[in-house]
């Protein structure tokens, strides 16, 4: 694809925030790990068969979790709530279960809800970027008060290890993409997707008849992966989504204390893309799918995203002028996304 003034401008302000990343992976000290645990851990994903078949990787609670509401304030003719649960994840790499474990604030999992008074039949779940998680800049980036003046509720789902979930070590606080660790990665996906189901049916609990899913970025891969995995969703929409983690940052970047043989890399890079949605089909229909993405995007490689959207049969897709942070035609983004919760009878 030849690109226009518009996609090498929004690539330029790509290449500027993949800078940070860079320079901390260079300055960051090779992983001080012994080459036979390092390779044991990703043997065992190929020895279960979680690389060939990756669905058989995940697991989800039997129902919602034990819940209660932690924050309330006033908003607008209703309320916010910080609620928690217990997310009770098991990783299910043993050689790491300890490990991922001592993470004690991981362990309480939290959805923000912007909720009226007498709550709507139908929520929109928001799912956050890499880093972020914040509500009050979830508030902002998903456009929370629009939404809840169209009548909706609407939530944030906290990823694992981000805002209150993320380690104490600021060192550690990228931990859920680990380009040196992609069994950890594994984890942390797996974790995503099983709290993500622990949400959707504390919704339910709390009284949605219906929710659909709005994800960002990183937000965006977790979107697209549920809609594989699972069809308790009422909708997918992904915006400039990840669509493999292997582009720009995947494990060609990281540095060992140990040789990595032309094998081992190829093994890194399997269990890395392990759970791509590449890897996958939906389970919702074509019209219960969003794609936005951007033709200049370097942070979540465009090529990824159309390639997604070929193998996923072209579902309901807008493709923005610019990058991943700087769009020229974001009203297109607007209209479309509002168009789609018409078309799911959302609004």
């Amino acid at each position: 694809m030849t690109k226009g003034i518009p996609e090498i401008l929004g690539g330029v302000v790509d290449s500027l925030f993949l800078l940070a990343p860079r320079i901390i992976a260079a300055c960051r000290p090779p992983v001080a790990t012994a080459l036979s645990a390092f390779e044991s851990t990703l043997d065992h994903l190929f020895r279960e068969g979680y690389v060939s078949d990756p669905k058989t990787f995940f697991s989800f609670p039997a129902g919602a979790p034990a819940h209660r509401v932690l924050e309330e304030s006033p908003y607008g003719d209703g309320s916010y709530e910080l609620i928690c649960f217990e997310s009770g994840y098991m990783p299910r790499i043993p050689m790491l279960r300890e490990r991922y474990l001592s993470h004690a604030a991981n362990a309480t999992g939290y959805i923000a809800r912007w909720t009226h008074r007498r709550p709507a039949p139908r929520t929109v779940l928001c799912l956050h970027g890499y880093l972020l998680g914040d509500p009050s800049q979830a508030h902002r980036m998903f456009k929370v008060r629009r939404l809840f003046d169209m009548g909706l509720d609407v939530a944030l789902f906290i990823t694992p290890f981000h805002w209150r979930r993320s380690p104490a070590a600021v060192s550690q606080r990228g931990l859920f993409l680990s380009p040196h660790d992609p069994a950890m990665t594994c984890e942390c996906v797996g974790h995503a997707m099983h709290d993500l189901a622990g949400a959707l049916a504390v919704l339910k609990e709390l009284g949605s008849t219906g929710t659909g899913l709005i994800g960002a970025s990183l937000g965006g891969y977790l979107a697209a992966l549920y809609a594989c995995l699972r069809d308790d969703a009422d909708f997918s929409a992904m915006m400039v989504p990840a669509v493999n983690l292997s582009s720009p940052l995947g494990t060609d970047t990281a540095r060992f204390t140990f040789p990595v043989s032309g094998r081992l890399r190829e093994k890194m890079r399997q269990v890395y893309e392990m759970h791509s949605p590449l890897r996958f089909s939906p389970r919702l229909s074509r019209d219960r799918i969003l794609v936005i993405a951007s033709r200049g995007d370097l942070l979540c490689p465009f090529e990824y995203t159309r390639l997604l959207c070929e193998r996923w049969g072209w579902p309901e897709h807008v493709f923005l002028r610019g990058g991943h942070w700087l769009v020229f035609n974001p009203d297109l983004r607007g209209r479309a996304w509002y168009s789609f919760l018409a078309k799911t009878g959302y609004i």
